[in-house]
């Protein structure tokens, strides 16, 4: 099964492992994917204090949502 054609908008979340997810939660940072150019093996991904790294565009296929689950977690 392959992944959607873009992951622009994606997300996904890091915390603590031991505390579910809350997206107001601030031990919670939301990773945004900000650019994903088909062909490279990377997505640009910002955290909530505006950084922005690589990720490998497989990792970011296995582990990023797409936006409407964010929005579903938000209260």
């Amino acid at each position: 099964m392959s992944g959607p054609a873009s992951l622009f908008g994606h997300w996904y979340a890091t915390g603590p492992a031991d505390k579910p997810f809350r997206a107001d939660d601030p031990d919670w940072n939301i990773h945004r994917i900000v650019e994903d150019t088909p062909g490279l093996p990377d997505v640009l991904v910002e955290n909530a204090g505006g950084q922005r790294f690589l990720l490998a565009r497989v990792l970011a296929t296995a582990i990023a949502l797409p936006p409407s689950d964010l929005e579903r977690t938000i209260p």
